[in-house]
């Protein structure tokens, strides 16, 4: 499963977000002969908006299995990074067209996209 981890503090490496995620894939305590779960993919994107000139940087981390996944997701929100608190959520790919109709979490009837954006992986 991935994680979508929104608005992480600009200074970040992809060292330290995948530090971050180990952590949270690694229970708080030792549990023998239990499988924990894998880091699969980690990333950090920076999207620089053409328009403003604003830059945001974004996590992406693939975990596996997907219980383990849905643990690392509570356990990253509210964490404090340098001060800034971290959210954390599943991945939606809203590119999915599925019957004509995107792909959306519940609730959700249109996509907000913005225009002009360069994203690079950092």
């Amino acid at each position: 499963m991935k994680i979508f981890i929104p608005y992480v503090p600009s200074g970040i490496q992809r060292h330290e977000l995948l530090a971050i995620a180990k952590s949270a894939v690694k229970p708080a305590w030792f549990v023998p002969f239990k499988k924990g779960g894998t880091v699969a993919k980690c990333n950090v994107i920076r999207i620089l908006d053409v328009d403003t000139g604003g830059v945001e940087y974004h996590g992406i981390i693939d975990v596996f299995p997907e219980n383990i996944a849905t643990k690392v997701i509570k356990r990253l929100n509210g964490k404090q990074y340098n001060g800034q608190t971290i959210s954390a959520r599943s991945w939606v790919d809203r590119t999915l067209i599925i019957g004509g109709k995107k792909n959306l979490p519940e609730g959700v009837n249109a996509c907000k996209r913005r225009r002009n954006l360069e994203i690079s992986v950092a």
